[in-house]
């Protein structure tokens, strides 16, 4: 039976104290591992119910609020631009769409999806996560988080880390996932329905160190890129990488996997209409004009990090995330589904290093 609290949490405490660090220009490891452990584990910090908002539920918080009350949203994203400034997102209208996952690891590029996803389609995607910032918001609007709950039936896909968010050992990982039951989510929240976003890991897991420690648009020190608690997340994310991936690439019954790496280059427009096909969305096909706009825009920087993490790894994280994208692409072969495009995979090689 799938608990009734189904918990996501968000390392504020973290985020808070790191950034009080970088102020420092002596920063050294020592602060790096005592202000990423300084805050226990506590994944009840932010709470969204699957027994209030689930398929199963009976939707009753939804129902005391009538069409007439309900705020669409509805926003212009391209107001500067004379040829696409017409186009507009909006929500779908409430319990009109089914539940449908963008799940990805941290680190993976899933705002700036949803931004091209809402571009493309006119309709909001939504997160299950607290406060996550929408990827287009009102002029001058100040809430970051989501005002409808995350279930409401009116967003075309929702953002889902699932088990991995926030992850920096194993072992949380794993209580998440089967402790908290976050391997049922697929099926309860989604009935199967679900497109996975993947990108290279030897990128992910220098994006999700970032994360973990100065939030999404900074760039932690050097230092945070060396040493024991560096190796046990180049571990750690090799693990939930793999294990996440897998686990949706063999329970999707209703969707597909894409990849970030396409659609950074000229086949983003293949990878997103493959997207669409995947969760039959209509009308089709979809508005040329509404395509060119997307592509045309997809360099948005409201959530991209300023500086880019690029260093190099050392060989034996090199070879532990390489044997993770082998056992994915194994997986993805089984599903006659596409490929990873290693070939355009950073391998995140040292100086005058071969292999």
């Amino acid at each position: 039976m799938v608990r009734k609290e189904r918990c996501f949490f968000v390392f504020i405490v973290v985020a808070l104290t790191m950034s009080a660090f970088l102020m420092k220009s002596n920063i050294n490891q020592k602060s790096i591992v005592k202000s990423k452990n300084s805050v226990p584990f506590n994944p009840d910090i932010f709470v969204v119910t699957i027994n209030k908002y689930s398929k199963n539920s009976d939707h009753s918080d939804q129902k005391k609020l009538s069409e007439s009350s309900f705020d669409r949203r509805m926003t212009y994203p391209w107001k500067d631009d004379p040829s696409c400034q017409h186009f507009a997102v909006q929500m779908a209208k409430r319990n009109s769409l089914p539940k449908w996952a963008l799940t990805s690891f941290p680190g993976s590029g899933v705002t700036w999806t949803r931004q091209m996803i809402e571009g493309l389609t006119g309709i909001y995607t939504g997160s299950v996560h607290v406060r996550d910032p929408l990827p287009y918001r009102k002029d001058n609007e100040k809430n970051m988080g989501i005002t409808d709950n995350p279930f409401c039936g009116c967003t075309l896909i929702d953002k889902d880390h699932e088990a991995t968010e926030g992850v920096f050992e194993r072992k949380q990982y794993l209580e998440l996932l089967h402790g908290k039951e976050y391997s049922k989510i697929i099926n309860v929240t989604y009935n199967y329905r679900g497109v996975l976003l993947l990108r290279n890991p030897m990128d992910v897991v220098f994006a999700h160190q970032n994360h973990l420690l100065v939030g999404k648009f900074n760039t932690a020190p050097t230092e945070a890129f060396r040493g024991p608690e560096w190796d046990e997340l180049v571990e750690t994310v090799a693990y939930a990488w793999t294990d996440h991936a897998i686990r949706w690439i063999e329970q999707i019954k209703q969707g597909t996997v894409i990849f970030y790496e396409n659609l950074l280059g000229d086949n983003a427009q293949l990878e997103l209409e493959r997207l669409l096909d995947a969760m039959d969305f209509q009308p089709r096909p979809v508005d040329a004009n509404r395509m060119r706009c997307t592509l045309a825009h997809r360099d948005k920087s409201e959530y991209k990090r300023s500086n880019k993490t690029r260093l190099s790894l050392e060989k034996n994280h090199r070879v532990k995330l390489m044997k993770s994208i082998n056992l994915v692409q194994h997986s993805l072969r089984k599903r006659n589904w596409p490929l990873l495009p290693v070939h355009l995979y950073d391998k995140h090689w040292s100086i005058g290093e071969y292999s």
